[in-house]
Order: structure tokens, then C-alpha cells, then sequence
């Protein structure tokens, strides 16, 4: 097997395949991972995968973390908790990826050949296999070739798979601060005005705010300002992201395969992206070593699309500008949490993904 990208599905999905006896080589451009948090979030599911990939692999996260709804006057709409699951898993982990990403690695690196610090330069395919070129000029044979290399896929580009869905209007200022906050909880802040999300991370916190049409991306410490000292906090990163809601037109042609957000994004809003991929790479692994994984996408899409359309639920809740219209969402919502059954539904965490990756209302 060849894995391009070593991210936390490429090491996923190498380290189990190793892990059932499959040769495979990873390749990866970057001999170190990034080396700033992107993903920060796993559900108890994701968290028992990861787990049965790498023992330990969340250690040091954030766990328990409730989930807290507020309206356009930043007054409480609703509070969720998150249970844990089954096996014990909290219902949200907030990780630091790149701590998860050096742990992944390590595992992977135990079953399959990693050669990081090399991109792949091209491929060509046949009816047995697929005859890779990597840009240190190395040729490397393998059955499968399995695209984990981001929403920028090269695999995928190389491979002629289409890339439909949009991108959301309106971009997002993310900002990652060292230092400690007291803000325990995920929160949604749903101010037409400066639409809102943060929570806590391992040593510090994530803000993120919606930017309007057209506008820079501005200073974050006023924003800041708001809800902690900020010269209590020291910032790590600041960046600005326009979300979509992408999926590759196929998941397979031929001998070459993609996983992850080289298959598909979503908007992080239910914090499902990363998930998403760490169950692509365990479906997939089990399906490449039984030496048929045609099946793949019919298995993993409509987990994916699901997901999807919450996330874009989630985000049209959060980014409501009209106050007319928060006005009127506030109240539904808040009539909502306030209802027995409904109320007591939501309190739980609403809806839920199954082991088998399937959305349970």
C-alpha cells in the first residue's frame, strides 16, 4: 500500500493497516507535523478509534466539556451536555493535533515505512497496481495508493476526481491563545452583530469570529478584550478561514482511493471534520486488507453527508446577521431547550453518531 500524507488520517490508516499485516509505505512533504493546532476536536467514538490505534493518543485533552447555545443578547438559549460513550470516552475531547499527530506517527511508524520530508511527484496506474514517482526520484509499486493529503488534494487532481460543493460567504477569524481562561465550555455565541464560537484547549483557548463582507481580517486583542485580560494571554496564531462543504465527485478510480478532506470538508461547526477522516482511514484499512474496497464510499458517504448537514445546520444557527430573524430564533431555540421531552433530548447532546458511524436521533 502507498499512503500519500501524513496527517492524522494517513497515520491512522497506516497504523492499522500495519497493524493487520499490510506492507505499506507513507509518504509525507513535511518531515514534522505542522506544528499549530487545526482540528482540536474528537467525540467519544473517534476518541475509542483513536485509542484502539494508539493508546493514549488523547492524553492531556480537554474532556467533559459541556456545550453552551447563546442568543443575540448573549443570554443563555440552552446548555448540552455531552455523555460519555460506551466504551467510557468523553462525549468531546479537545486535543492539541500536533501532540495527537507525533503520537499517530510514532504508531504508524512501528507497522509501515515512513518516509517523510518527500512528496509524491506523479503516479500511473494499471490494472495491478500503481507505479508511484516520489520527488526524491524513489519509484514505489504498491496495489493501492491512498490519497490522505488535504483539501488541496494532488492525489486527487492527478487522478482527474472532480471537487463540487461552496465555499460559506463570509470568513472566519481564528485566533489560538496560550495562557489560562476561564471559559470551561464550548459556547456559541449567536450575535448577529459578531457571531462567536471558543473553547478551551490544552493550555490555553480558540476563539473564532465571523467577519463581515469585505472586511480585513482586524486586530484580535479587542475581540479578546471581551471575555479575558489579554495580557493574560499570549497569542499563538491568528488566521482567517473561509469554510466549504466539498466532496470529491468519486472516492475511487481505479487503484487510487482518497480519504479524509481529500475526499471531503465540511464546516467545523459540529466538530465533525477530522472525525470524519479518522473513520474513513478505519473503514478503509479493513477494505484494503481484504483486497476489496469497493465498497468504501457507499460505507463512509452517508456518515459524511449527514455530518454535513448538521455542520451547515449548526453554522446557519451561529451566523444568523439579520436580528430580526435572531430575534425569532432565539425564541424558537430557547422554547426548545424549555420543552420536556425536546429540552431533555437536547440536554443529552441531541443527536449521535453510532459505532458504525451512523447519525442516531
Amino acid at each position: 500500500m502507498l499512503v500519500v500524507g501524513c496527517g492524522p488520517v494517513g497515520a491512522v490508516l497506516a497504523a492499522r493497516l500495519g497493524a493487520l499485516g499490510q506492507d505499506t509505505v507513507v509518504v509525507e512533504r513535511c518531515a514534522e507535523p505542522y506544528p499549530l493546532p487545526r482540528a482540536v476536536a474528537a467525540d467519544d467514538e473517534v476518541a475509542r478509534l483513536l485509542d484502539l490505534v494508539a493508546p493514549g493518543a488523547l492524553a492531556g485533552a480537554v474532556t467533559d466539556v459541556g456545550v453552551r447555545l447563546l442568543g443575540a443578547d448573549h443570554r443563555l438559549l440552552g446548555a448540552v451536555a455531552l455523555p460519555a460513550g460506551p466504551a467510557g470516552h468523553s462525549g468531546l475531547s479537545l486535543f492539541h493535533q500536533p501532540t495527537l499527530e507525533s503520537r499517530l506517527r510514532v504508531v504508524a511508524a512501528g507497522g509501515s515505512e515512513l518516509r517523510l520530508g518527500v512528496g509524491l511527484a506523479g503516479f500511473a496506474q494499471d490494472s495491478a497496481g500503481v507505479s508511484a514517482v516520489l520527488e526524491d526520484g524513489a519509484l514505489v509499486r504498491s496495489r493501492w495508493l491512498v490519497g490522505c493529503d488535504g483539501a488541496g488534494s494532488g492525489v486527487r487532481r492527478r487522478a482527474g476526481i472532480g471537487w463540487r460543493g461552496r465555499d460559506l460567504a463570509r470568513p472566519w477569524l481564528v485566533v489560538d491563545v496560550a495562557g489560562e481562561v476561564d471559559r470551561p465550555a464550548l459556547s456559541y455565541t449567536c450575535d448577529p452583530a459578531r457571531p462567536q464560537v471558543d473553547m478551551p484547549l490544552p493550555g490555553g483557548h480558540r476563539w473564532e469570529w465571523l467577519l463581515r463582507r469585505g472586511e480585513a481580517a482586524p486586530d484580535p486583542l479587542p475581540l479578546l478584550a471581551r471575555d479575558v485580560d489579554p495580557s493574560s494571554v499570549s497569542v499563538l496564531r491568528s488566521v482567517t478561514y473561509r469554510y466549504g462543504a466539498r466532496q470529491a465527485d468519486r472516492w475511487q478510480s481505479g487503484r487510487v482511493l482518497l480519504a479524509g478532506d481529500a475526499a471531503h470538508t465540511m464546516p467545523p461547526f459540529a466538530g465533525q471534520g477530522l472525525g470524519a477522516g479518522v473513520r474513513d482511514a478505519w473503514a478503509l484499512a479493513g477494505l484494503l486488507a481484504g483486497g476489496d474496497p469497493s465498497g468504501y464510499q457507499a460505507l463512509r458517504a452517508p456518515h459524511v453527508a449527514a455530518m454535513t448537514r448538521l455542520s451547515l445546520l449548526l453554522g446557519a444557527i451561529v451566523e444568523t446577521h439579520s436580528p430580526r430573524a435572531a430575534v425569532l430564533r432565539d425564541r424558537l431555540l430557547r422554547g426548545s431547550f424549555d420543552a420536556p421531552v425536546l429540552g431533555q433530548w437536547l440536554s443529552r447532546g441531541g443527536p449521535r453518531t453510532t459505532a458504525s458511524g451512523v447519525l442516531q436521533l
